[in-house]
């Protein structure tokens, strides 16, 4: 699997900007368990799956690093990243157990398939289930002659207070400029289409879905997010409306709320 191409696969978010600024401007109605599990959710599996490219690019995470094994055999081939009992890795970061990734192909290969599933796996306290899943899938070229994937992930995990969340999310990206020079990563823009449900650490509902397509914008330092609309909706509760702006690189969103909008920014 090459460096470049796996990072992207499995490492960008696509929703971890939300509401807490907001969170004293309206009290009555303003469900903050959906949108700080949502973004929890989505920053758990981006620091998985950074790990995950790290071992597909080295074999290896650091001198004091989980052992990596890669079984080149078998078919589909399967990579073992194995945290033992538990150590802090290079991004201060603590786990235990083992994630598992399985791969049919390469990354910008038609068809491959990707996918990562987890055994005992716990990161900084909070606990992926081993049933919890992402997969990968290379679906080719569109009519705009771009590459593009399907990605699902199917999650729950305890956190580190007792309370489980759950996750489920189904999306589309795709490539839209920096395919030509494949050892650069910061030159890449991609388009996410999609939706997510999950249900939060009260046990309530939310969905969350991508309603003008985000542009992931690598070149971007501040947030990469830097165009389009998303709408969550706890159960119960009024929908509400972020807006990445219109594409510059800046680290302002804004949230719609009852009619009302603030601004808002990454965390």
């Amino acid at each position: 699997m090459n460096t470049k191409f796996l990072l992207i696969a499995l490492a960008i978010s696509t929703s971890t900007v939300f509401l807490s600024s907001c969170r004293k401007s309206n009290e009555t109605d303003f469900d903050t368990e959906s949108t700080v599990d949502n973004s929890n959710s989505e920053s758990n599996f981006d620091q998985i799956f950074k790990q995950v490219d790290e071992a597909a690019t080295s074999k290896a995470l650091g001198k004091t690093g989980p052992i990596v094994t890669i079984d080149s055999s078998s078919s589909p081939r399967i990579m073992t990243i194995d945290y033992g009992n538990g150590m802090v890795c290079n991004d201060l970061k603590t786990r235990s157990g083992k994630i598992i990734v399985t791969y049919t192909g390469k990354y910008r290969q038609d068809g491959t398939v990707i996918s990562v599933s987890f055994n005992n796996f716990v990161q900084n306290g909070n606990e992926i289930s081993n049933t919890s899943s992402k997969t990968i899938t290379n679906n080719g070229r569109n009519a705009q002659d771009l590459l593009n994937w399907t990605i699902q992930v199917n999650a729950s995990i305890k956190l580190a207070s007792g309370q489980t969340i759950s996750w489920k999310s189904t999306r589309n990206r795709v490539w839209l400029s920096g395919e030509n020079t494949p050892t650069i990563w910061n030159d890449d823009k991609y388009e996410i289409t999609g939706n997510t449900t999950g249900v939060n650490r009260k046990g309530l509902n939310y969905t969350c879905n991508i309603t003008s397509p985000l542009l992931v914008d690598l070149s971007c330092l501040l947030r990469r997010i830097t165009k389009g609309t998303v709408e969550l909706t706890p159960e119960g509760k009024n929908t509400r409306t972020i807006d990445f702006g219109n594409g510059e690189c800046d680290n302002e969103a804004t949230a719609t709320v009852n009619g009302k909008t603030f601004k808002i920014g990454r965390f």
